[in-house]
């Protein structure tokens, strides 16, 4: 009887022992992210004072998205780190629900203070100065050069810079802006630029806005442009598409 009763304690003791062991180990697990379960994710930085953060968020382009996955999929398991988390990701997934991160340098975080590493110190700072140029900015710079010289063609530099420009911005509320990215739409047409498409899909995401802006072009038709003429003549048609998808 005795045999029996040391034999039970001892698997009773084993098993809690692995259900610890289980747990424990399940704690500094890294569980990957699969790309096509997420829907979007955003970034935001701690502020200059560590009591306080910046409340201006950022959402990841596609391609930072990308890599952003596959930089946390391949980090390494670098221990129990504590730091003040420089960076906060959070993940949105298509079923509603989000995975949040706290990076500090190369080190990232998600439900407790076990870090991994994505063995590049700059990598999320340089996804974050990204997101805050001012890409209308660089589009005027770009388009009024082109104009300047009214030539077909423009440097490869700054074709590069237009595309990634507009690639980066996702809507566009200021009339200005918005008249700027009309006339790109109407005029920037460099040899070998297939990226002009690209100004529709922010048009596009920008209605209620876009719409009243395209009208106002049109009814401020400048000196040197004709009802029948394009590209002046394409913005009826443009302001169709708009209103009608």
């Amino acid at each position: 009887m005795r045999q029996l009763t040391y034999i039970l304690i001892f698997i009773v003791s084993t098993t809690f022992t692995a259900c610890g062991q289980t747990k424990s180990k399940s704690n500094f697990e890294k569980t990957n992210i699969d790309i096509e379960t997420v829907d979007f994710i955003e970034i935001k930085n701690r502020a200059g004072q560590t009591d306080t953060l910046d409340n201006l968020t950022k959402r990841l382009t596609d391609e930072q998205k990308n890599q952003f996955v596959e930089k946390f999929n391949n980090s390494k398991p670098n221990g129990l780190r504590k730091a003040i988390p420089l960076y906060f990701i959070d993940v949105h997934l298509k079923d509603g629900t989000k995975r949040s991160f706290r990076i500090n340098g190369q080190y990232i975080k998600e439900n407790n203070d076990y870090c991994f590493d994505l063995r590049d110190s700059k990598f999320i700072e340089t996804i974050w100065n990204e997101l805050n140029v001012d890409h209308i900015k660089n589009i005027r710079y770009v388009f009024e050069d082109y104009i300047q010289y009214q030539e077909s063609t423009d440097s490869q530099d700054d074709k590069a810079l237009m595309t990634k420009s507009l690639k980066s911005l996702k809507t566009v509320t200021d009339k200005d802006d918005l008249d700027l990215l009309i006339n790109v739409w109407m005029y920037y047409d460099p040899t070998d630029y297939p990226y002009v498409p690209e100004i529709y899909r922010i048009l596009k995401a920008s209605r209620p806005h876009s719409i009243e802006a395209v009208k106002n072009r049109i009814d401020n038709k400048k000196e040197w442009e004709t009802d029948d003429t394009a590209p002046y003549s394409d913005l009826k048609y443009l302001l169709k598409q708009l209103e009608n998808e």
